[in-house]
């Protein structure tokens, strides 16, 4: 195996087995296990690797591969999320760094009941069609977010 095929599966196991949030955290890990990289390098495989940093469960952002990686069918976020309705408005407020995510598996779900939707930084509008019901909304948005109004 090469030393930059090494190197990359080296970057891939680290960064798939621990949360790393920064170049300068994982490049001490690749000297830690005696891989010699400088910095330049380093950010040329990561985005040869297609690595991006996206926010973990405590809203920390870490290093993920997001190459062949498959969007999960739920939104990964233990903690409880309130969905508050007002005439055809919704809105579910969540952690800081979540409500693009949040919206994005919303929009691409593209549930019956629901026009679109818009993000902040913590909190996601959703627009709901006329016809539909609150109790409808929620049902449906229960198939990504398991934990809504819960």
């Amino acid at each position: 195996m090469s030393n930059k095929k090494y190197r990359f599966q080296i970057i891939k196991d680290l960064i798939t087995d621990q949360e790393i949030s920064s170049q300068d955290e994982l490049l001490k890990k690749l000297i830690d296990l005696d891989i010699s990289v400088t910095q330049a390098t380093l950010s040329r495989d990561l985005r040869e690797l297609k690595v991006s940093k996206v926010p973990n469960s405590s809203g920390q952002y870490i290093y993920r591969l997001t190459e062949n990686t498959i969007v999960a069918p739920t939104v990964t976020h233990n903690e409880q999320m309130m969905l508050v309705f007002s005439k055809n408005l919704g809105v579910i407020k969540t952690k800081p760094g979540y409500a693009n995510r949040i919206a994005f598996e919303i929009d691409n779900t593209h549930f019956n009941t629901i026009i679109g939707t818009i993000a902040g930084d913590d909190t996601v509008l959703i627009i709901m069609k006329e016809e539909s019901s609150r109790e409808e909304v929620t049902n449906e948005l229960r198939r990504i977010i398991p934990n809504i109004n819960k």
